[in-house]
């Protein structure tokens, strides 16, 4: 049975990467630190393992007889501005660490870049105006070394904002906050505006659970701007879906364009179309909703 290793595996966008990969009848042996598995609610689905990115030894010993990482671990932006050298600690060597490992055993990456690689002034050529874009373009660099010297392949994906059910951080977590505040029936504050791309993060999931279980070859950076809107349009499709109007918007818009394109999915990848945001709205409504399964 094919086998991937999720490091990082216990967040926002890593429990959703586990259902994909379950789904396929693929194992996710989740790597995180301890108070990352605590949080798992359903232990018994997957292998949990204790281990750490900065350590290149767990991260070399988890992926043993694993057939692909997908590596999520890191900090975001707010985090990396308040604590650069945590932030070059997590995001750069412990992604140098995951790539190692990946060459040690053969075997391929699917990684998280983001959309704050681009700067305001550009959406074409990265230009990161934080230090959380900074160390998300070092990592598509080492994504590149790594293919070309070592053989090792690899898929970066660049998406804006990532929205969806489950416990989002940083300050795009905004949107993912408010869809559950709104369930609630609480207040909530979106700390950004203008118009941003609008990802939602079973889109995020599943491609990343489709690149380590196709054949993949060379280093590819897709960038995802799902669906782009002015936040005024996603706080309204959220109000008329809940009847709920009390979410608010302050703050400036990112340091990132606007309006960004998103790269062409790659055949190799299957088809994967992007979720509006009344699509995303409503799949995370019903995401939280559900009945909890016995």
């Amino acid at each position: 049975m094919t086998q991937v290793l999720l490091v990082g595996g216990t967040g926002f966008i890593g429990r959703r990467c586990a259902a994909m990969l379950a789904a396929q009848g693929v194992t996710a042996r989740i790597l995180d630190l301890p108070s990352g598995l605590a949080r798992m609610d359903q232990p018994s689905a997957f292998e949990l393992v204790e281990g750490d990115v900065t350590d290149p030894e767990s991260i070399s010993r988890a992926s043993e007889d694993c057939d692909g990482i997908i590596h999520l671990a890191g900090i975001m932006t707010l985090d990396c501005a308040r604590n650069p050298v945590k932030a070059l600690d997590l995001n750069i060597k412990g992604s140098l660490n995951v790539f190692e490992a990946a060459r040690q055993r053969s075997i391929p990456v699917a990684y998280l870049s983001s959309a704050g690689v681009f700067g305001p002034s550009s959406a074409v050529h990265p230009e990161p105006l934080t230090l959380y874009g900074v160390t998300k373009l070092a990592v598509e660099g080492i994504a590149r070394v790594y293919a070309a010297d070592h053989g090792v392949p690899s898929l970066g994906l660049r998406p804006y904002v990532v929205y969806g059910p489950g416990e989002s951080s940083g300050i795009a977590a905004g949107p993912s906050i408010a869809i559950a505040a709104s369930l609630r029936r609480e207040p909530a504050t979106i700390r950004f505006s203008g118009r941003v791309g609008f990802v939602h993060v079973d889109d995020v999931a599943r491609l990343l659970a489709a690149a380590t279980t196709r054949p993949m070859h060379g280093a590819t950076v897709l960038t995802m701007s799902g669906d782009t809107r002015d936040m005024a349009e996603f706080t309204s499709a959220l109000e008329q879906r809940t009847g709920w109007s009390r979410i608010s918007v302050e703050g400036p818009p990112l340091r990132i364009p606007a309006e960004l394109a998103s790269d062409p999915v790659p055949a190799w990848l299957g088809e994967h179309r992007a979720a509006t945001i009344e699509a995303g709205i409503d799949a995370s409504i019903s995401a939280l909703t559900a009945p909890v399964e016995a």
